[in-house]
């Protein structure tokens, strides 16, 4: 816990101002009030507010065009952190297991909303839902939010996690961040997002390990054991074909992964130990920005 505390320190800067200046809290409204804060200047339509029309923008345009203020208003925004703790997310060849980066994301991503002034929920599940914490200032949560990743393990294997944590989201539409390794059958998970896409704004966070993509270059027998199942095999680990084979199907689900996420217009991120999650974190809240 003390690393991923300093982690928070050093990375504070960044993910403060990523967040706060380019997503979290920051909306489009079409009132004028004081607490307004003066976009740009755009055209305006049919069923908008008459009062935000910029009549001396207007006038420059001789009449061809009616212009109109967009403005900023902040608001608290609902954010969700929805992680997986399923027994597959133990794995980790090469810094730390997934489940201790998904620790490290969550207390980042809870920092930068209780620097914003917003409200965290935290939903986390293995076979079933095992913690469920309401919405409230996340000065507390950022804390025992990766506390409680690191030390809740799920007991069984039966999937169907997923779709009864998103199940717990409230009915107001809220910034909803998914982080698991994906592991379950893509038609559950499919089932499972089509329920809430329509509704919150999904960000789903995908962690992988390298091993799950490409095998050992040295030939070698191994005996390898399921974190889901619990079952143990002894496999011969060498060939090229076999490797090839091995390599084309992970990318073959994470091609299917990829089209589902754009099928629901989700937004995602795929990050493993030694990615530079900060910057790519930062890099999504630019790119919606200037979506929005």
């Amino acid at each position: 816990m003390k690393e991923i505390l300093s982690k928070i320190t050093e990375v504070d800067y960044y993910v403060r101002w990523y967040s706060g200046q380019h997503d979290l809290g920051i909306w489009p409204s079409r009132q004028v009030g004081g607490s307004a804060e003066f976009e740009t200047i755009s055209e305006y339509n049919w069923g908008d507010n008459p009062r935000s029309i910029n009549w001396s923008a207007t006038a420059r345009t001789g009449g061809h065009r009616i212009l109109k203020n967009t403005r900023l208003t902040e608001t608290t925004l609902a954010v969700f952190l929805v992680v997986d703790l399923s027994q597959s997310m133990d794995f980790g060849t090469v810094r730390v297991t997934k489940r201790r980066l998904a620790a490290e994301i969550s207390a980042i991503l809870s920092h930068a909303a209780w620097r914003c002034g917003d409200q965290v929920g935290f939903i986390a599940y293995g076979s079933e839902v095992e913690i469920q914490w309401p919405l409230r200032n996340p000065k507390d949560y950022r804390l025992l939010i990766p506390q409680k990743v690191l030390e809740t393990r799920s007991d069984g294997n039966t999937g169907g996690g997923l779709a009864q944590a998103l199940s717990k989201l409230p009915g107001k539409r809220s910034l909803v961040f998914l982080i698991s390794d994906f592991q379950e059958h893509l038609e559950r998970i499919d089932c499972a997002l089509k329920r809430v896409a329509l509704l919150h704004d999904v960000v789903s966070i995908v962690i992988w390990d390298p091993r799950e993509k490409i095998l050992p270059e040295r030939r070698c027998i191994a005996r390898l054991r399921d974190l889901e199942t619990g079952r143990s095999r002894t496999i011969w680990l060498g060939g090229t074909t076999k490797k090839a084979a091995f390599q084309e199907r992970a990318e073959a689900r994470e091609g299917r992964l990829q089209a589902l996420f754009q099928s629901l217009s989700m937004d995602a991120l795929w990050i493993h130990q030694e990615t530079d999650y900060v910057r790519e974190i930062g890099r999504l809240f630019m790119l919606r920005r200037r979506a929005h």
